[in-house]
This record gives C-alpha cells, sequence and structure tokens, in this order.
C-alpha cells in the first residue's frame, strides 16, 4: 500500500500541475487566467470572425452609398447589448465623412445579436477599424 501511494505522489510530482482548458482557452498554468487569441476580423473562421462579418455585412448595407467611400477608413469604439442593439457609435479617427456616413447608417441598422456570451464579452464594447467598400 505504502509503495503505490509513494508512486502516486511521484507520478504528480513528475507531471506537475497540468492547466485545465476550457474549449480555445490559451494559459500555461492551472491557475491563470484564460486569453483568447482571437482578433475578431472579418476574414476569421470563428465565432468572433462571424459576429464581426455580420456587425460589418449590416452596416454596409445600410449605407445609403457604399461604394462612394471606397479607400476611406473610420475608427470607432461600438457598444452593443447582447441582442445586437447599438448603444454607443463613438467616432475616433478616420476620414470625417466616412465616419459621419456610418454614424448615420448605425441608426438604421438591424444588427445580428450575440449568440456567444464569451464573444459578447470581448466584442460587446470595442473599437472597429472600417474600411469602405471599393
Amino acid at each position: 500500500m505504502t509503495k503505490i501511494l509513494m508512486l502516486m505522489i511521484l507520478a504528480v510530482i513528475v507531471t506537475g500541475c497540468a492547466p485545465l482548458t476550457p474549449k480555445d482557452c490559451h494559459k500555461n498554468s492551472a491557475i491563470n487566467s484564460c486569453t483568447y487569441n482571437r482578433s475578431g476580423k472579418v476574414s476569421d473562421k470563428d465565432l468572433f470572425g462571424y459576429q464581426a462579418l455580420g456587425i460589418k455585412k449590416a452596416l454596409d448595407a445600410a449605407l445609403i452609398e457604399p461604394h462612394a467611400w471606397g479607400g476611406k477608413r473610420c475608427d470607432a469604439h461600438l457598444d452593443f447589448k447582447i441582442d445586437g442593439t447599438l448603444q454607443n457609435f463613438i467616432i475616433k479617427s478616420g476620414d470625417e465623412g466616412y465616419c459621419h456616413a456610418l454614424v448615420e447608417a448605425s441608426k438604421r441598422t438591424l444588427f445580428p445579436p450575440f449568440t456567444d456570451q464569451h464573444v459578447y464579452d470581448v466584442m460587446g464594447s470595442s473599437r472597429w477599424d472600417f474600411h469602405g467598400q471599393p
């Protein structure tokens, strides 16, 4: 019995404490917080990318002249409710005309709801870098 107990203790010491990680969580030890390497780019093929793409498409569809803004950009901070309701559209920098066109379009836009709580926690209040359609 003592040999088995000593062998179990030795195994725990040798293997160390493996981090317990939820899906898509990156951490180096069990006591660290999770980090998620998600950019939220519209080209990402994950929940973050699909949410970003849905928001971008909805906003582009509401622009009165979407192709008039080719080559223009706008940095903005957007705050959403989990149901997709836009609470704030705060312009940070960029082409003044394009930014104001996005603000006006956002008032007419029905944004997609957030279907994942973690995606909402990360993207519900975040900075966006918009680029006009060619």
